[in-house]
């Protein structure tokens, strides 16, 4: 039998199924919904219940706590739950924790809903991410994580956007409605997944770690990590910064330029994962991350936080879709919900420390020297990514070819199950 070279069009029919698609759109709108009350929760915080500034912070960031539990909980029962059965379970929880937000009367009741939204995000990305790698034929996991994680992208920019533009118009209140709206369509989006696998009996043992994440993934996330911090640093400290430098107006632009980036760029990069390995996308991505944060501490203007964004997203935004495909791609089939939540555990714990460390350097280097400090230590992760992948496996040419034995393996169609589109087999 002789195999047939295969067209763009038939990657993008066989990528994008109608559950990658619907899960997408999940992971858009439930992500777009938690930035948007990301970013105005501290002054709801402070303003509903006049709580000092510092216990506003810890009301915005026990949500990162919580998507810790998510992920890490989920990435050990996936497999016997079942994905689409665990991912109804994190949308029917993000969604009653959305609804939550309209009866808080107190900062505790705060913190409890702030926890259970993070859990149920947690929930969300894990199912989502390892369902992704799943339904995505193998020779085109790059591409598929590339394109899903688009999603992640757009939310970035569109939730702080509806936050940030529309609290003063429909007050807190109305954020907390076009959150739960958002919530509301993922849960009917839920209805279009369909998964060919079953969930598996797992037979009793003693719980280990292994069972919540993978642990030969720890040293490669471990340095992942480090390139979190700049994000991290950026989200929490970019809005201090265009006041002190006056760039206000550069900056509400930032976001934007950095998402435009990463759409223009993942297409590509993901093809490039796939056929040539991640080092050839990783490396230039986290020089182009380090740049950025140099312009910030260096550059100062508005022209400089502009190029700092499109640096950064070509950077961060390529570092966040090509590590995730490179966890997936380092262990077996059955080890990918630990693969998704080993990386993304790592992931928040870098974003979220990002803040926390660096407000002790703050009053000394100032905004634009943490953005120098965390340059600097993101140059101390790229020698660390290279002992951490040495001797990884590289994809051959011959590789990509599997796509067609792939198709010819799947037994049911579009039409039956809604997961992978089925083209024509090669002729022999």
């Amino acid at each position: 039998m002789t195999t047939q070279p295969h067209t763009g069009s038939s990657v993008l029919k066989a990528i994008f199924s109608r559950t990658f698609v619907a899960i997408a759109l999940i992971n858009f709108l439930g992500m777009t919904g938690y930035y948007a009350i990301f970013v105005v929760n501290t002054q709801f915080a402070v303003s509903a219940f006049n709580c000092s500034l510092a216990y506003a912070g810890l009301l915005t960031g026990i949500v990162v706590i919580g998507c810790l539990v998510g992920r890490f909980f989920s990435g050990r029962i996936v497999n016997s739950v079942g994905y689409k059965q665990l991912l109804f379970a994190g949308l029917a929880l993000y969604f009653v924790s959305n609804l939550a937000y309209l009866a808080v009367s107190s900062t505790w009741m705060l913190l409890i809903v702030r926890f259970l939204s993070g859990a149920a995000i947690g929930i969300i990305g894990t199912v989502a991410g390892t369902l992704v790698a799943v339904i995505t034929p193998k020779a085109f996991q790059g591409r598929g994580i590339s394109y899903y994680s688009m999603s992640t992208a757009l939310a970035i920019c569109s939730g702080p956007f509806i936050g940030i533009a529309f609290v003063g118009k429909i007050g807190y209140t109305g954020i907390f409605w076009v959150s739960i709206a958002l919530s509301a369509v993922s849960l009917a989006l839920w209805l279009l997944v369909r998964v060919n696998e079953k969930p598996k009996a797992q037979t009793k043992k003693k719980i280990e770690l292994s069972d919540f994440i993978d642990v030969r993934l720890i040293p490669f996330c471990l340095v992942c990590a480090i390139f979190c911090l700049a994000w991290g640093n950026i989200q929490a400290f970019m809005a201090p910064y265009s006041h002190v430098f006056h760039v206000e107006a550069a900056a509400s632009f930032f976001f934007l330029v950095y998402a435009a980036a990463i759409l223009l760029t993942r297409p590509m990069t993901g093809k490039m994962y796939d056929l040539h390995g991640p080092a050839i996308v990783f490396y230039p991505a986290i020089i182009s991350l380090i740049l950025g944060l140099v312009i910030l501490w260096a550059l100062p203007s508005s022209i400089g936080v502009l190029v700092a964004g499109a640096l950064c997203g070509l950077g961060f935004g390529n570092i966040t879709s090509i590590g995730n495909a490179s966890a997936v791609a380092m262990v077996p089939r059955e080890r990918y919900a630990q693969a998704t939540s080993s990386f993304f555990i790592f992931f928040d714990l870098g974003i979220g420390a990002a803040p926390y460390l660096s407000g002790y350097l703050v009053p000394t280097f100032g905004y634009d020297g943490v953005f120098g400090i965390t340059a600097a230590a993101c140059a101390v992760g790229l020698p660390l990514y290279y002992l951490v992948t040495r001797g990884a496996k590289k994809p051959s040419k011959g590789e990509e070819l599997e796509f067609n034995k792939e198709l010819e393996d799947i037994t049911v169609t579009e039409e039956q199950s809604g997961d992978i589109p089925v083209s024509q087999k090669p002729k022999s």
